[in-house]
């Protein structure tokens, strides 16, 4: 007899914790939750039925982070030394 349960809700893809997208991505779980608060872009989380636990969508956080505008910062170490007051 075949399965009879209700399909998942979110049924979008590959979905991942911010632990697991981090290290798809290369970068820290810490890294992606400062993106993830400050940037209105990010990707919104899905929930699975039952779970408190935030999911992403890996195809979506991998286009979202391809596309994103990068900001490096400056290099200080080509900068002199600052002068001292005498």
């Amino acid at each position: 007899m075949p399965d009879e349960r209700a399909p998942d809700p979110v049924d979008e893809g590959e979905l991942v914790n911010l632990s697991q997208m981090a290290e798809e991505l290369g970068v820290t779980r810490q890294w992606l939750h400062k993106l993830r608060t400050t940037d209105p872009n990010f990707p919104t989380s899905k929930r699975k039925s039952g779970s408190t636990r935030e999911f992403w969508d890996l195809a979506e956080a991998r286009a979202y982070y391809r596309s994103r505008e990068l900001r490096p910062g400056e290099r200080t170490d080509l900068k002199p030394p600052p002068a001292a007051d005498a």
